[in-house]
């Protein structure tokens, strides 16, 4: 069977705003829509992020919402949307089913006059993914963002979460690298894999990926991410399925390891998943591999988290050295003051014994038995 692939032509429907969607979601649209077809909109739950000026419900279809972006948009974006709304129809039914429960896909284009691509309509995250996060004594309910999966089962528990455990790590890891199997499959370059996009629900073992929308074909600009730069893919080009494997990778190991920084790359390397060896070989050329067209598939990865082999399809790529430990703090050390060795007091001299009046009385005592044993003697 032909694996599915977005090329421009995919559906010669893809613009027809009179043809509905086929989106299991509960809502038929047609695939473009006015601005007044919206009906009102809430304030906005999100504002100014990304390309976004405002993410705002849709107030005549609860769990909808309005994706406006800036005016400043490429003009090609509004056939951009066009794919990425109709390309689900080119997925076999169970992947098309993965695709809608695990991300906010959009399902219209937004259009008004002089502007194509005003925005896109997608699905707010279903409530699963809310938690009460507990902070002191304060809590708050909110979206659990993936972030979460890079710490320790302790800290997990310390906000009110049920710590997830190897099992809820693998789980929520193989969910994601599923939903980043079926977009390569698609030929689209997601860019933007970091703790900020994806919601985690501890309860479920599942995960949400939002900002797809952003989605493009084949490789799309490189936005500089603090702590996800990627090696092999130098300041100023594009971002590729090179890119995303890496990025890819990279969270897949914080996530699987609980841990944020290089530590994640040596406790991968040490093989802690015994079970499951090819987890531990497949993220290590994802990460540390000199060729980055080397890297394994999103794929490869997702069937190594099932339990499936690691075959590779290139030769085995040369890995480059983990990358140094971070430094541990300085254990704190006290005041000097404080550091001195404790003396000893040292001894009083030694005093002669003190002669008081009753010694006085006694040495009077022994000179007088003296001088009557004389004077006995005399006689």
């Amino acid at each position: 069977m032909t694996e599915p692939h977005l090329v421009d032509g995919a559906d010669d429907n893809a613009g027809d705003g009179d043809a509905p969607a086929a989106d299991p979601r509960g809502w038929l649209l047609p695939r473009t829509m006015g601005v007044s077809d919206l009906g009102p909109l809430a304030a906005p739950i999100s504002e100014h992020n990304g390309q976004a000026v405002a993410v705002r419900p849709l107030m005549d279809h609860p769990g909808w919402l309005a994706k406006l972006y800036r005016p400043d948009q490429h003009p090609e974006d509004a056939h951009r949307l066009d794919l990425l709304i109709s390309a689900p129809g080119t997925l076999p039914e169970a992947d098309r089913a993965v695709l809608y429960a695990g991300t906010c896909w959009p399902a219209a284009r937004i259009h008004e006059a002089g502007n194509p691509a005003v925005g896109c309509v997608i699905p707010m995250a279903p409530e699963q993914y809310r938690a009460e996060l507990r902070r002191g004594e304060f809590s708050d309910r909110r979206f659990v963002e993936i972030d979460w999966l890079a710490k320790s089962d302790e800290s997990i528990r310390g906000v009110g979460l049920p710590s997830p455990g190897f099992a809820g790590r693998l789980a929520a890891c193989r969910r994601l690298t599923e939903l980043a199997a079926i977009l390569e499959r698609l030929g689209l370059v997601y860019s933007d894999w970091s703790f900020s996009n994806a919601f985690w629900s501890p309860d479920q073992r599942s995960v949400y990926l939002i900002d797809v929308d952003g989605c493009q074909p084949k490789k799309m600009p490189d936005l500089h991410q603090p702590n996800w730069a990627d090696p092999l893919t130098p300041p100023g080009t594009d971002a590729d399925e090179y890119t995303d494997r890496y990025r890819l990778g990279l969270l897949v190991a914080k996530c699987m390891t609980g841990q944020r920084d290089a530590r994640a790359f040596h406790t991968v390397a040490a093989s802690l998943w015994q079970n499951q060896p090819a987890v531990s070989e497949v993220l290590l050329d994802m990460l540390l591999a000199t060729d980055r067209e080397r890297r394994p598939s999103a794929a490869q990865l997702s069937q190594a988290l099932s339990g499936g082999p690691y075959l590779r399809t290139v030769p085995r790529p040369t890995r480059t050295a983990l990358p140094a430990l971070p430094r541990q703090p300085p254990v704190p050390q006290p005041p000097a003051e404080a550091r001195k060795p404790v003396q000893k007091p040292e001894s009083a001299p030694s005093k002669a014994p003190e002669t008081g009046p009753q010694a006085g009385w006694i040495l009077v005592l022994v000179i007088a038995v003296i001088l009557l044993f004389v004077i006995a003697s005399n006689h």
